[in-house]
């Protein structure tokens, strides 16, 4: 076993355990626990909600590189980026199913879907992507490259299409000014595909199990270019979507970019966005020493961690400016609150899920032959298909 895994797996099951029991105060006790209001219906879980399925997302990127348009120095980190994207996909549909008010009628966003209605979509679309993610692991398994071409191609449509939904899912809502927006969709995309990459970028620098020979600097060679054009894309397309929208000087867009630079939670932007997910990581690859794999796995980590707050910020800050401005002083009350903090049950569920989802792709890289022995595995099965032919 490696020694990350040694280190981390009993860290998550803690984590785990944690969770349990926001899991059970939320399924026993309702949402009564819970931070949130009638002026801020989403909060903690649809903000890491929105992240994990855009990692997912990123991270598919990856395998996509390698199965469908044969970048060849792909091949080692695209093998993890599948069951990293299965756990990320599963872990922030976990948190959005237990953000519902009535967890029990999730079925019939599939038996009564609303031709018209985006999220009706998405949730076909994010299980077809699941279908899709697992039987990427299943062709892993026979080692069948043809069919993980086409459903790299098929889950690569899969992404875009929800990656672009994600942001039209909050772009359409034109009574939140500072949301609505036609480049939401691009940036939601831009994004993800930037911190996907990351976190995969993170995870080969802390769980490889091959040598540092020639194909691994070349990953790293590639990995580091990646992201450092990923990381330019974003900067452009914020900073063109923040000069055109303040330009147009609406007030209620003007007054949440003042509160999201200098309101209660400046630090999420300026520390936790800019200088941990933006600024260290950009000095680090643009440094010398910025393919070597600690220091790609450290940038790659960073990227991850800021653009969990960036989304945080998105949906939170959406809320501090209200509909009507004398709305909070005419009832006080504190579910009438356009203020807003995490609750510790809502703390206890974010610990416990994404500890299940890393425990689960700890698990699977560590149990399942084709991803822990993944080089053995390939010569077998192709030496295996050479004696059957």
């Amino acid at each position: 076993m490696l020694r990350a895994s040694k280190l981390l797996i009993p860290l998550l099951v803690a984590a785990v355990a944690v969770g349990g029991i926001g899991v059970w105060q939320r399924l026993v006790l309702g949402e009564r626990y819970l931070a949130l209001g009638s002026y801020i219906p989403w909060g903690l879980w649809v903000g890491l909600y929105v992240y994990l399925v855009g990692i997912s997302g990123g991270a598919f990127l990856v395998a996509f590189l390698h199965y469908a348009l044969g970048v060849g120095s792909m091949r080692r980190p695209g093998r993890y980026a599948i069951p990293f994207a299965l756990a990320s996909l599963g872990g922030g549909l976990a948190l959005v199913q237990l953000d519902l008010g009535h967890m029990d009628r999730f079925w019939t966003l599939f038996t009564r879907t609303s031709p018209a209605s985006l999220l009706g979509w998405m949730v076909w679309v994010y299980t077809l992507y699941a279908l899709v993610l697992a039987a990427m692991l299943g062709a892993m398994a026979l080692e069948s490259r043809r069919a993980l071409r086409w459903l790299a191609v098929a889950g690569f449509v899969l992404v875009v299409t929800f990656g672009g939904g994600e942001g039209a899912l909050f772009g359409v809502l034109g009574a939140r000014p500072f949301w609505s927006s036609g480049s939401l969709p691009i940036r939601f995309l831009s994004s993800a595909f930037l911190s996907g990459m990351a976190a995969v970028t993170f995870v080969v620098a802390a769980f490889r199990r091959w040598p540092a020979d020639a194909e691994h600097q070349a990953a790293s060679w590639f990995l580091r270019r990646a992201l450092l054009g990923l990381l330019a894309l974003n900067i452009v397309i914020e900073v063109l979507e923040v000069s055109v929208t303040l330009y147009t000087g609406l007030p209620p867009v003007v007054e949440t970019y003042h509160l999201l630079m200098f309101g209660p939670y400046w630090w999420m932007f300026w520390v936790l966005q800019l200088a941990v997910g933006l600024a260290i990581p950009l000095a680090l690859l643009a440094s010398p020493a910025g393919a070597r794999p600690a220091w790609l796995g450290l940038a790659g980590f960073l990227v991850a961690v800021g653009y969990a707050g960036t989304k945080q910020n998105l949906v939170g800050v959406g809320f501090l400016v209200p509909e009507f401005r004398r709305l909070p002083e005419a009832f006080v009350h504190p579910r009438l609150s356009v203020t807003y903090f995490p609750s510790a049950t809502e703390w206890f569920v974010a610990a416990g899920v994404i500890g299940a989802a890393a425990l689960a792709f700890v698990v699977a890289i560590e149990v399942l032959p084709f991803l822990k022995n993944h080089e053995e595995w390939g010569a077998a099965r192709g030496e295996t298909r050479r004696l059957a032919a």
